[in-house]
């Protein structure tokens, strides 16, 4: 890849950025990284039968003591639930109230689903693809350049 086109790979990223940072409007106290860890404990549950705290964090790439903030501020809200694994008192589970469920369904499923229906045009070979370079993005991006996290 030449410069110039790392750079117009570089600008649809910062699009792509904000794009993200436009969508629609969250309940309030909600951010984005609620609905996140929302989704990450609704596919828990959907493979496993159960979610602990390292499936989120383990899922999202962020620490354990941020998903447990995370989750105190959710459970708050009424969003979930936290109860101990009956086979090791010291495991915390993690399920979702019937108002995270409809969060999740809301602000995942159904918006995913009609944004999905308006991209028909791209196919999920393309859509691979790119997740594929910016995977690559991430690994190459110079060592001097990476912000701690």
């Amino acid at each position: 890849m030449d410069t110039m086109h790392l750079k117009k790979l570089l600008d649809a990223c910062f699009t792509a950025k904000h794009v993200i940072e436009t969508m629609p409007e969250l309940p309030t106290g909600m951010k984005p990284r609620h609905i996140h860890v929302l989704d990450q404990i609704s596919m828990a549950w959907e493979t496993h039968g159960e979610c602990r705290i390292s499936d989120v964090s383990e899922g999202l790439n962020i620490t354990m003591p941020s998903v447990t903030k995370l989750a105190q501020e959710l459970e708050a809200m009424y969003l979930l639930e936290k109860y101990p694994d009956n086979a090791d008192k010291r495991v915390t589970l993690l399920k979702l109230t019937e108002q995270g469920l409809s969060c999740v369904k809301k602000y995942v499923s159904d918006f995913h689903r009609e944004w999905a229906g308006n991209l028909s045009s791209v196919s999920n070979e393309e859509v691979q693809n790119m997740i594929s370079i910016i995977e690559q993005l991430e690994q190459t991006m110079p060592k001097h350049t990476r912000h701690s996290q």
